[in-house]
């Protein structure tokens, strides 16, 4: 019965998020984004790696991808708690962790049903525009690149969740959401550089203190994880690394995951320490109007 009902609560946060026209606005601006950078990149002469890994706009995708997961995170307990839902849901023989477990796996499934997809709209439109060959081993680093990407939007979604769970209205949540969103994905860099600057005079981008604090940034572990930079963010820290994470075709991908398996291990712990806050908090929060 308890697996039931988490299933239940998944498919209904899921199928309303497919009816919610700003979703589904931005879904099709997200694809549209994916076709059209993977176009214009695939026009694009690559003679040192793989025309189809070269053609993916890896930063293109590490700054929109995030808003999907804020997008179906943002308003998912607050929005409940408002309209009363939750109280009339806890009438029924079901518990708050199921509620909650319900709305992060309907949630999860479908970002990653949309990574998928926007994997094969890249994927489709090289082959489709350009006639690009897809080799075995490049499949293999696309599948690797693809479970990267979904873990790095669950951060979000994770992030989004534990706002919604803390915040009085649907309106903070998101304010709060695109503030962290806008620091980490597009102003980070910039400013730690400028921080790191001011307060030591260190204008490197080699600088110890700014190779620490990038640390606090999923940006800079997908970054390296994916194409060895370390930072994707607007005017960020550009050091040129010596593996181009895994789609670098001159290592093994076993030599690329043995040189990037912190990245990847802080980007699979960390939605899972999100969601294990998450539960801490909305199981002890008092959500009565």
């Amino acid at each position: 019965m308890k697996d039931n009902n988490v299933f239940v609560v998944a498919q209904k946060e899921a199928a309303d998020h497919l009816q919610d026209a700003g979703f589904l606005v931005l879904l099709a601006t997200y694809t549209v984004i994916v076709f059209a950078s993977t176009y214009m990149l695939g026009s694009l002469a690559h003679d040192d790696n793989s025309v189809l890994l070269s053609s993916i706009n890896v930063k293109m995708i590490s700054q929109f991808t995030p808003l999907l997961g804020i997008v179906l995170g943002f308003d998912v307990v607050v929005r409940e708690q408002k309209s009363g839902s939750l109280n009339v849901l806890l009438t029924h023989p079901i518990f708050r962790d199921n509620i909650l477990t319900g709305k992060l796996l309907g949630s999860t499934l479908l970002i990653a049903a949309i990574i998928i997809f926007s994997v094969f709209v890249s994927v489709g439109t090289l082959l489709v525009f350009y006639g690009v060959e897809i080799g075995y081993i490049e499949l293999i680093r696309i599948a690797v690149f693809t479970i990267l990407t979904f873990f790095y939007a669950v951060i979000f979604l994770g992030i989004a969740i534990l706002i919604s769970t803390i915040v009085k209205n649907s309106t903070d949540s998101l304010t709060c959401n695109i503030i962290i969103w806008i620091f980490i994905c597009i102003l980070f860099g910039a400013i730690l550089k400028t921080v790191v600057a001011i307060l030591t005079g260190q204008t490197s981008n080699e600088g110890i203190l700014i190779t620490q604090l990038l640390n606090i940034s999923p940006l800079h572990h997908y970054g390296e994880a994916v194409i060895g930079r370390t930072d994707l963010s607007f005017m960020g820290v550009n050091v040129e690394p010596m593996v181009g994470g895994i789609f670098d075709t001159k290592y093994t991908l076993t030599q690329c995951l043995t040189e990037f398996w912190m990245n990847i291990v802080v980007l699979i712990i960390t939605p899972v320490v999100l969601f294990i806050i998450t539960f801490i908090t909305f199981l002890r929060k008092d959500i009565t109007l």
